[in-house]
């Protein structure tokens, strides 16, 4: 075969056939379905790990909050009356006898609604409290959007013929990241004054606080 021919040959075009535009649409259209499905579960599996982390976090905070508590109002000498203000704040008073010096001193609890936070405040026994508070918790709900749904509370639990001693009751509503990756978490624990007695009256615990 001479030169020219093979350059003739080299030349002479080849089969044009190949895939058709209704035959590359579905691929593609199958492809997207595909990719979509893929992406959708990639998402909820980043959603569903946030979600869970979102959720220890904020257990995790109602549980250091109980545990700077604990040792307090487990032998506190008494706790005052539950009460409210206009501000649908709440709060309750406590005569910590477990402090560092061994001086008793009064503590008072609140349900901040402005901020939504458990907060504490301490003050030397026989003096007004000078509105100092410590953060405990955050994102509390205190004041829920609708009336109906759960919100934290102080309950005082009246002591029976089988205990000696005043009960303080808190529960604990946590909301995290609003929206639609909001989580909650919610802690009830009851707390026995071991230092109080069933005579206690709540009204002699840290008066000065409700003048």
């Amino acid at each position: 075969m001479s030169l020219m021919q093979r350059i003739r040959r080299a030349a002479r075009p080849g089969d044009d056939r190949g895939v058709t535009l209704a035959e590359l649409a579905v691929t593609t259209g199958i492809m997207s379905m595909v990719m979509a499905i893929f992406t959708t579960g990639v998402v909820q599996l980043f959603q569903a790990s946030n979600k869970n982390e979102l959720v220890a976090m904020t257990q995790a905070q109602l549980n250091n909050a109980f545990l700077r508590l604990d040792r307090e109002l487990r032998y506190s000498a008494g706790f005052g009356p539950i009460h409210a203000d206009a501000a649908g704040n709440v709060f309750v008073e406590y005569v910590n006898t477990g402090t560092a010096s061994g001086t008793p001193e009064c503590a008072q609890l609140e349900l901040y609604a402005a901020a939504g936070t458990l907060r504490r405040q301490v003050w030397p026994t026989g003096q007004k409290p000078q509105n100092t508070w410590a953060v405990l918790a955050s994102g509390v709900v205190v004041a829920p959007p609708r009336p109906a749904d759960p919100r934290s509370t102080f309950t005082i639990i009246a002591p029976t013929e089988n205990t000696a001693f005043q009960r303080l009751r808190i529960l604990l509503i946590v909301r995290s990241n609003p929206g639609r990756g909001q989580t909650t978490a919610s802690t009830d624990l009851t707390f026995t004054a071991l230092n109080s007695k069933a005579s206690t009256d709540p009204n002699t615990i840290c008066p000065e606080a409700r003048l």
